[in-house]
């Protein structure tokens, strides 16, 4: 009589609950060197003071290679002390290469930025999205500006050059390298 109620019990208590059966939860297996083999999340692909993608600003070339995936296209002749190189992987961007170590990149246009602000924006549209940029005049063109946006500490930037009150080009790194007027061969 004692087995017949607990079975009639269990019977009973199964009734009420969900009978779909829920696949056993198994943890994911670890790397075979362990939890620190895993890789750190990608870096935002948007150009910033720091850098873009993976490239950050203070890495030398051949860290940069790496973190683009791709070797970078060298210009003839390489001049070591300063040289714009290029990615395959970024074909929009041109990264300035001092004494060996990736200072700035400067932007075609239709590469996002941390700004959220384009080539073709109005100086209007810069200034109502950011009131605290810092504008000064250009060095060459009397009808245009630079507007920087320090990183925190000062060390880097994103600048934005104006003309005609319009966006004309953006470019980011660290200082001094990004407030060149000129960018190297």
């Amino acid at each position: 009589m004692r087995t017949t109620l607990i079975f009639g019990a269990i019977a009973l208590l199964s009734a009420c609950t969900d009978h779909a059966e829920k696949p056993a939860q198994t943890a994911a297996p670890l790397p075979a060197e362990g939890v620190h083999a895993q890789k750190p999340p990608p870096a935002p692909a948007a150009l910033s003071a720091a850098g873009v993608g993976g490239i950050r600003f203070g890495m030398t070339l051949a860290q940069a290679e790496q973190a683009a995936g791709a070797k970078a296209s060298l210009p003839a002749p390489f001049d070591p002390a300063c040289s714009m190189v290029r990615f395959p992987t970024l074909p929009k961007l041109r990264f300035m290469v001092e004494q060996g170590v990736v200072t700035r990149a400067d932007a075609e246009a239709g590469v996002e930025n941390a700004l959220g602000l384009a080539v073709g924006d109005t100086v209007a549209q810069v200034r109502a999205a950011h009131p605290a940029a810092q504008f000064t005049a250009h060095k060459y063109d009397p009808q245009g500006q630079y507007a920087t946006f320090p990183s925190a500490d000062g060390r880097a930037a994103v600048i934005l050059e104006a003309s005609g009150g319009k966006v004309t080009k953006i470019r980011a790194g660290l200082q001094p390298a990004v407030a060149y007027v000129e960018s190297c061969g």
